[in-house]
Order: structure tokens, then sequence, then C-alpha cells
């Protein structure tokens, strides 16, 4: 029962995007061509076909070929989602394009495409309008150009199944490209008012396609990060410290490392980012090398904060946060400033502390990542959900600029959150600089684990007030945790209320929920011993797993309380009014929707 972020407060990077109808060939990215620096998950190796003939793109976000392939750019992660068919579909149906002939690609990180991040269950979402109007204008673009080849009206003519129609007569969307003679552009105010298709109208939406990637997923030849491979690389494979932070190194030995055939060297990283600070990298000729030779590398560390730090001191530290009444900020939903005195005369108060461990992601696919430098510029070939995000922390590791780092994006092996943290590709890059040729991370699961950005371990107290009738008066939850968005994006990305205070929205959210509940307090705290002792993750849920767990079994605990049916206690509660009434475009109905 998560409140969606508003589409202002969801940073996207389509609102002010222009679209330009006209033809023209296959940009250039970073000095790689389209075609390397994208892969088309669809097909065996996933290196994209060539277009054939002229181009039409009417937006940035697609392509028609002179075949009539219409080739949808996609900027979101896949990892088993099928989101790269998802959002095909919406602008293959406004497009009125024949499905036969979509084809997706996973574009690299050229800033043109602006904020990539696949996360929180946004995908649809965010990407649902911006592809619907691109959709929309390039099908009018192709009838307009379509009439006009064809020598009719452009009112007389409709789209469908990938051509023109107009009386008796078409055109097809390939012959049109070919023709190279389409050119429009839109305003986005007119991009805004273009007319979008009725939901009775759709043609692949909510109707049973066939998944474009599917097929190389099921029968093994989709290539994934860790396939990836170029000539002249070798393998790396990391010794890590004692600590996330702080560990500094103090000696190496690798005498019974170079009795290992292929080992070449470690390397101790320079990081000036101080993403991998203390890591030492075993390079080697083959991944089996790599793995033997590290098992039988001896450092020795200046050990970081946090050494013996136990899952009991977490949560001590955590319950003891909760317990200060001045910590922490507490969340605008209340109708006033006032504190719900529940020391007062009340019939009855419940109250519940709820406690969560430490959680591992455990993807599938071990963290990887492929490096190295060509013409000034490092590219990074590996498996990402946050590219915007860990661009910049790589330009600061290798001391250049944005510009100089490009991430071409493979299929992931599962994310689950935790590629959305990219600091498993500064020590591939590092590496690669440092040696000057290519470099293939691959963690083995222990050092997957050893290495996560774990979910939190969490303690939140919540209570209940009633009246005499056995009506709720008021409701307060307290949720300590460790915040990732502030260790890992910084404080830009922290949620403000209106007194100036920041917190972490995916570590509190659920706790806002549409139940009415009298005088509701909300108060999220950061548990600051565990920002310090590892990089806390995001894990799966629209939200942490946490908040909306201790919250419905709360609630369970309150039906008891008052001898009420579990579902018949929460429907009472959904009334739809004052802050639980909802509003557009993302909430419409409010509490009456979950009712």
């Amino acid at each position: 029962m998560s409140r969606l972020p508003t589409r202002t407060d969801a940073a996207t990077p389509f609102s002010r995007r222009g679209f330009l109808v006209a033809s023209g060939a296959a940009g250039v990215a970073f000095g790689f061509s389209q075609l390397l620096a994208s892969i088309d998950p669809a097909v065996p190796g996933s290196i994209p076909a060539p277009a054939t003939g002229p181009v039409f793109e009417p937006t940035t976000w697609f392509g028609i070929d002179a075949a009539g392939i219409v080739t949808v750019n996609i900027i979101r992660a896949e990892m088993g989602q099928h989101v790269g068919t998802a959002l095909a579909r919406i602008l293959a149906d406004e497009l009125e394009a024949d499905w036969d002939k979509v084809r997706i690609v996973h574009v690299d990180s050229d800033p043109k495409w602006g904020l990539m991040v696949t996360g929180g269950s946004w995908s649809v979402w965010q990407t649902f309008p911006v592809f619907s109007q691109a959709g929309a204008a390039g099908r009018i673009a192709l009838i307009e150009a379509g009439a006009k080849l064809l020598g009719a009206k452009p009112a007389t003519c409709t789209a469908k199944g990938g051509a023109v129609h107009s009386g008796g007569r078409s055109i097809s969307y390939g012959d049109i490209a070919k023709s190279g003679t389409v050119a429009r552009q839109f305003t986005p105010d007119e991009l805004k008012a273009l007319p979008i298709k009725p939901v009775k109208d759709r043609r692949l939406i909510g109707r049973e396609t066939h998944s474009l990637d599917i097929d190389t997923k099921t029968n093994g030849t989709a290539t994934y990060g860790i396939d990836a491979k170029v000539p002249n690389m070798v393998y790396a494979r990391p010794k890590l410290p004692p600590t996330r932070n702080g560990s500094k190194v103090v000696s190496v030995d690798d005498a019974a490392a170079k009795k290992v055939k292929g080992y070449l060297r470690y390397l101790v990283l320079d990081d000036p980012s101080d993403t991998v600070p203390g890591w030492v990298m075993v390079v080697a000729t083959s991944y089996y090398a790599a793995l033997r030779a590290t098992d039988l590398l001896n450092v020795t560390w200046t050990v970081g904060p946090g050494a013996d730090m136990s899952e009991q001191t977490l949560q001590d530290h955590a319950r003891a946060l909760v317990a200060k009444a001045d910590g922490g900020v507490q969340l605008d939903i209340a109708d006033d400033d006032s504190t719900p005195n529940f020391t007062a005369a009340a019939a009855s108060t419940i109250e519940q502390i709820y406690t969560t461990a430490t959680v591992l992601h455990f993807q599938l696919e071990p963290l990887n990542a492929l490096a190295f430098e060509k013409d000034g510029v490092f590219e990074i070939h590996t498996g990402n959900q946050w590219q915007s995000l860990i661009l910049p922390t790589l330009a600061k590791a290798l001391g250049v600029p944005e510009t100089k780092v490009v991430l071409r994006s493979y299929l992931l092996g599962g994310g689950f959150g935790r590629r959305l943290n990219g600091d498993y590709i500064v020590p591939a890059a590092l590496a690669a600089k440092a040696l000057g040729r290519p470099v293939k991370m691959v963690l083995t699961r222990e050092d997957d684990a050893r290495f996560d950005s774990v979910r939190s371990p969490s303690v939140q107290r919540l209570r209940m007030q009633f009246d005499g009738s056995g009506q709720i008066q008021a409701m307060e939850h307290h949720a300590c945790a460790g915040w990732p968005t502030q260790v890992i994006a910084g404080p830009t990305l922290l949620a403000k209320t209106k007194a100036g205070g920041q917190y972490d929205p995916f570590a509190i959210a659920g706790a806002d929920h549409w139940y009415d509940v009298g005088h509701q307090t909300v108060r999220a705290i950061a548990n600051d011993l565990a920002n310090a002792t590892f990089r806390p993750g995001w894990l799966r849920s629209v939200g942490p797993g946490w908040t909306n767990w201790a919250l419905e079994s709360f609630i369970d605990e309150a039906a008891h309380h008052t001898k009420t049916d579990p579902v018949a206690f929460r429907l009472k509660l959904l009334t739809g009014k004052g802050r639980n009434a909802g509003s557009a475009p993302n909430a419409v109905g409010g509490a009456l929707r979950q009712a």
C-alpha cells in the first residue's frame, strides 16, 4: 500500500526533449557506431543487424528502415522482466506497427538518453507517456508522408499493420522510409496535444504477444555480462579486505600465487573515488588461474571500521535510536504537528516491535565487468541498473571526464536491486587503466555475498490507541534502518519534508499508508552505524520490504485486539477521506481503490 511518487517528483529524462521527425542515417555515440554501442537481445550474440537502406528516425526512441523494421531503443535494464517487450509494445501500438517487424536494442550510456535507471517498478510507468507520444508522432508523420506518396489527402488515410492505407491502396512504412521524404518536427506542447489511442483501439497492449527476446533467453544464445569477451583480455578476481570501508593494504605476499599456471600479477588499487578501498586485484590469463591465485595470495591490511560488527550490535543500536524521541525525520502526513499523547486516558493501547535481519540479493549471475580503454575512451561491458549513477563515480575513479566513459549494457542474470549500485564496475576499470589492456573481473559467489550492498537490518516500533468504542484515535510508526539512497546516491536524491528534513523514501515507503487511523505519525530514522559499516542497498519491492510487513502484521494485531475480522477491519479503515482521497494522475480514487 505504498504511495507512488508523482511524475514530477520522479526524475525523468523525457519532459523537455523535442521530437525531430526526419529521415537520416543512424547516429554515432562516443566514437562507437550505433551497431556496436547497443545490443539486440533477440539474436544470438546480441549484435544488432545493420539497417536496410535509409532509416526514418521520427524520434530518439525508434527508427524504421527501408525493410520496414522498427527498431526501438531501450534504456532500461533487462533482467528477466521482459522490459524491452513491454516498452516496445507501448510505442508499436501507438505507431500501428507490424509486431513481427519490431526489434529492440539496449543502448549505451550516451547522455542523449537522459536518466538511465531501472528500479522501483518505474520503467513502464515513466515511459508510457513518452513512448505513446513518440509512437503517435511517428504515426502522424507517416500518414502525412504516405498520403503524399499515394496522392491522397491525409484525412482519408489510416495507419494499420505497418502501412498507410487510403481506399483500396496502401504503402508500407518501409517504402515510406525508403523514399527519404519525411520531415516533421513537434514541439513539446504539440506532443502533449497529440491524439493518443483510446483503450478500445489498442492492438498490442494488454494482448498476448510474443516476447521479443524470449527465444534467446530460453535456447542459451542470449549474451549476459558474464559472457562478454574481447581480444587480449585478462581475467581478474579481487582479494577482498576485511571491511567495506577504510581498509588499507600494508603488505602483499604472492609467493604461493606465483606457483599457479597463468598467474600474472597482483594490483593494489588506487581508487580516488573511495569505492573499493583496500582492494587487491589478482590478474591471470584464465579465470581458473585467477581463482586459485587469489586464494593463495597473502595480504595484510590495516582494518577499517566495522570489522567486529555483528547483527545484534546493529539491531541494538537501531532500538536505541527508535527509543530516542528527538531523532530521525517526521514525515508530512499528519493533519497537524502535534504528537499524540499515548499516556493520556484511552480505553486501550497496543504496541509492537518488529525486526528484520540483513538480507543478501544473491542474484543468479555474480557481479562482473569487462573494462578497457580504446582511443582515449573507457568502455565498460556489464549489466547495470543505474548507469547514470555510476558514471560520475567511474569518471572520478579514472580521473577522466564523464564523456570519456561509456557503458555497454548487457542482459542481467538477475538484479533485485543489487546492480543499482554499480560499485563493482570501478575495480575492473581501475585494473584496466593500470594494466593498459582489457580486464574481465568476475566475482565468485562468496565474493559476491561479502561485497553485497545488503538490505539493511531494521527495527520498527508501532503503536495504536483506541477509544472506548474500539475506534482508532492515533497511530505512530517509527522505522530505523540503513539508508541506501543516502549512502549510495547522496543527499541530493533524499526526500524533503516541509520543514527541510531529509530522509530516504526507500527506507520508509509504505509506512505512509492509506488506512484512516486518526492522528498518524511516521518517523524515518537512519541507522548511522549500518551506514558506516556497509553500503545498504535497495532490494526488490517498491520501497523497503520491512515497512509493509510490519504495518500489515500490526494491522492484524489491531484487528485481533478489537476482535474483528482482519479483512473487515481493513476495509473499514479505507475511507478515502482527507489525505487518503488520492489525486491525479497517480492516485485517482485513493484509498477507495484499495477497497
